[in-house]
């Protein structure tokens, strides 16, 4: 079957056990425009995510536009009956972490140090596909989330 039409990405989901915790993390890396929190609840979320009476407090974390677009993070926190959660290490099967383009990745990784959280290593450079050139380092968030931060190389 062929594609009809383009695709396009809208925003990738975390769970997450405070909102409010990751919403100031990603503070610390980059300007975002928040919206929410929105309480989301009823059979079409019970049907949907397959969790009979799940509330679920959603917010929206949008960073700087490219090509005229937001990148959008969906942040979802279960009330009630969580589940328990995941190890997001990287080397796991499913397992996701968002990529931020910052303007220096130093002054980044030293806000978010600064704040108690860990900086996996010193920024590397990329030197093969369509990152080459980037520099790039992982931080580890709340929830032991892994987010990856790329500084694009300079152009002469």
């Amino acid at each position: 079957m062929a594609h009809t039409g383009n695709a396009r990405m809208h925003h990738m989901g975390i769970t997450v056990s405070d909102t409010q915790a990751t919403v100031d993390f990603y503070r610390l890396i980059a300007e975002i425009e928040v919206t929410g929190p929105l309480v989301k609840s009823g059979p079409a979320v019970d049907a949907v995510t397959g969790r009979q009476g799940a509330e679920i407090l959603i917010t929206f974390v949008a960073f700087a536009p490219f090509d005229g677009r937001a990148t959008v993070i969906e942040l979802a926190e279960y009330r009630g009956d969580p589940e328990p959660p995941l190890d997001p290490v990287n080397s796991r099967v499913g397992a996701a972490h968002p990529a931020i383009v910052v303007p220096s990745i130093e002054e980044a990784a030293a806000r978010v140090s600064d704040a108690g959280y860990a900086v996996t290593a010193a920024p590397q450079l990329a030197t093969s596909g369509p990152l080459e050139g980037f520099r790039y380092t992982y931080v580890i968030g709340p929830d032991r989330v892994r987010v990856e931060l790329l500084e694009e190389p300079v152009t002469g």
